[in-house]
């Protein structure tokens, strides 16, 4: 969001973030502000952990409870003062949990709306609950995601567009029946400095530890994954960089030999120091745009398959790919005892990201087709009248 927000203006957008704050990722605006300026932001505070309140809400707005964690009367308010106030040509929403706010748009404005879909978001939920080994936890998981499909499914043409960021969910999209136009977006990043000096032993996972497949990378990764690097490789360290990590969690990685990082403020300066990335993912969607920050510092990845889905990769020439523990640990433990053979798979992901995955230059696209379709809506327009 942050990488779209500023390419948009870059490239001669006029770009106003409106953002819910939750209690549990509480960000410094106005250092959040000072980062993305000169595009205009806007936080309105939210406690999306109030399960009992979005319980209640859920049932009249007719949403799952999931989603009406999301909702906020007091920035329903402020996104249609600020729509009435300005006369814009397009609103971007960030997943399905901010669907509900769709009404609120089309009532304070004459904007195309469209959805930006990270995932199909309740492909996670069944995954996660394939995954779940406690029969309860796998129960009430798969409720879940039954009552995300079906939300997902009715909402599929609320907007005028949807830019999803894998061609995978495009397809999957158009195949659960999503009629409106369509852009695929990957996820785009800045190439920056590469890092002098990094620790060749030292690898690194990052991600937000309130996300469930998170939770479970972290997890294997400390059951699985460091238990073969201690044969294999004894010198390499372990650290994780995750914020809202329950205490439990967080706990369990600690005593497991897992240096533990919370709340990392700058994604970059954590993994400048590292040696090697991991994305050891077995649930999620859309595509991890942490990989493609690694690659662009220059840094060497090994990931499992499904976190490695929707970047255009090349097994053993800008990644390694492993599904299991033992091939995960001993491409890892490979990269630890052989330097520069890991300096070479990072300068091979890093070509990727420059002649693939350049923000600025994907989002040129993306403000194409968002002009073709305004273009198309006016010829419509003059027709009718």
């Amino acid at each position: 969001m942050l990488q779209l927000a500023r390419a948009l203006q870059r490239i001669g957008a006029e770009v106003h973030v409106l953002s819910l704050n939750p209690r549990k990722q509480r960000a410094d605006v106005e250092a959040a502000r000072r980062a993305l300026a000169p595009v205009t932001l806007e936080a309105i505070d939210i406690d999306t952990g109030r399960h009992v309140r979005a319980a209640l809400r859920s049932v009249p707005m007719g949403v799952p409870q999931v989603v009406a964690r999301f909702y906020s009367p007091a920035f329903a308010q402020r996104l249609a003062e600020i729509l009435r106030e300005t006369a814009f040509d397009v609103v971007i929403i960030e997943s399905p949990s901010l669907l509900p706010y769709v009404r609120t748009i089309r009532e304070a404005s004459s904007a195309l709306v469209v959805l930006r879909a990270l995932n199909v978001e309740f492909r996670i939920w069944e995954q996660l609950a394939r995954n779940a080994r406690n029969p309860v936890r796998r129960a009430a998981l798969h409720v879940v995601a039954r009552s995300l499909r079906r939300y997902e499914l009715a909402q599929l043409n609320a907007c005028d567009a949807v830019v999803p960021i894998t061609a995978d969910d495009g397809r999957d999209f158009r195949a659960l029946g999503c009629e409106r136009p369509m852009h695929v977006l990957p996820g785009g990043v800045q190439p920056l400095d590469l890092a002098e000096g990094p620790d060749p032993r030292a690898i690194y996972f990052l991600g937000s530890l309130d996300y469930r497949p998170n939770q479970e990378a972290a997890l294997w990764i400390a059951r699985e994954l460091l238990p073969r690097l201690a044969r294999r490789a004894p010198e390499a360290t372990l650290h994780l960089g995750g914020s809202n990590g329950p205490r439990r969690l967080r706990e369990q990685l600690v005593a497991a030999g897992v240096s533990v990082i919370d709340d990392v403020p700058d994604a970059a300066a954590f993994a400048r120091p590292m040696g090697i990335m991991i994305a050891p993912l077995f649930a999620g969607g859309g595509m991890r745009i942490k990989i493609l920050e690694a690659m662009a510092l220059g840094k060497p990845v090994v990931s499992t398959s499904l976190g490695a889905a929707g970047i255009d990769v090349t097994q053993g020439s800008n990644i390694l790919l492993a599904d299991d523990a033992e091939t995960f640990g001993d491409a890892v433990a490979a990269l630890v005892r052989d330097p520069l053979r890991a300096r070479q798979l990072g300068a091979a992901g890093r070509r990727l990201v420059e002649e693939r995955y350049d923000a600025t230059a994907l989002t040129r696209e993306l403000l194409a087709f968002l002009e073709e379709l305004l273009q198309s809506r006016e010829i419509d327009r003059r027709h009718r009248a």
